[in-house]
């Protein structure tokens, strides 16, 4: 079993490669919703300030189309109220003619807080698209940069695996089916390294026969954590 315990270091190095590829591998999708939903946000934020002009236009036509009916009213009940020979008549002329004056005097004031209103978002609203072009600019890089991250992620993946694949070749025959098993359950964290004769994982330590053991090149599990062991160089 010579080389044993140099061969164990150097699967866990690899192990560790590869588990680090495939968390920037994992993240990216994740970071590529989260930008995504950045451009989202930007766009539904210049949308609902263009709804919000539209309502704010269609609200003032149509104020100012029912002021104009109320003061043509106000003119046509002007007009008559001069022809009016009942008292009882008259004063209910009056009366309306005050009440729809009034609506006009409301209607006047929400036509000119709608319009200061137009304006203010009229000129916010260059500033949103401006925001809104930007983040898809640096959205669309990011997304051209991530492609390409990927590709050599998994181009790095592709060596490590087959790296790895070479390394485990190399393990003993009786050795191997336990290797996989420890692998299979723990990743790349199915190693530890030794170090006063105590097992980095768990820290649990390892007796002088385990030492003994590892010295000549032969496999130790820790006792604890299950672990493959190995000497540190």
């Amino acid at each position: 079993m010579s080389g044993l315990i140099a061969l164990l270091r150097d699967l866990h190095r690899v192990h560790r490669q590869k588990r680090d590829l495939r968390e920037h591998l994992d993240r990216l999708p994740y970071q590529l919703k989260a930008q995504r939903a950045r451009q989202a946000r930007a766009e539904t934020a210049v949308k609902d300030a263009q709804d919000a002009l539209k309502r704010l236009k269609v609200s003032i036509h149509e104020k100012e189309v029912s002021l104009k009916s109320k003061a043509q009213q106000i003119e046509k009940w002007e007009t008559q109220i001069n022809l009016v020979t009942s008292k009882k008549e008259y004063d209910a002329l009056k009366l309306e003619m005050a009440h729809t004056k009034e609506e006009c005097g409301r209607l006047e004031d929400e036509v000119l807080l709608a319009m200061t209103e137009t304006d203010e978002r009229s000129a916010a609203l260059p500033g949103l698209e401006k925001t809104m072009r930007e983040v898809r600019d640096e959205v669309a890089r990011f997304e051209a940069e991530a492609r390409e991250k990927q590709a050599n992620l998994d181009q790095d993946m592709a060596k490590i695996e087959a790296q790895l694949k070479e390394l485990e070749a190399k393990l003993p025959d009786d050795f191997r089916a336990a290797y996989h098993r420890v692998v299979n359950s723990l990743g790349a964290d199915a190693l530890a390294s030794t170090r006063d004769r105590v097992c980095s994982s768990c820290s649990t330590g390892i007796t002088a026969q385990q030492q003994t053991n590892m010295m000549m090149d032969k496999p130790v599990m820790c006792t604890s954590c299950g672990r493959i062991l190995y000497l540190p160089e």
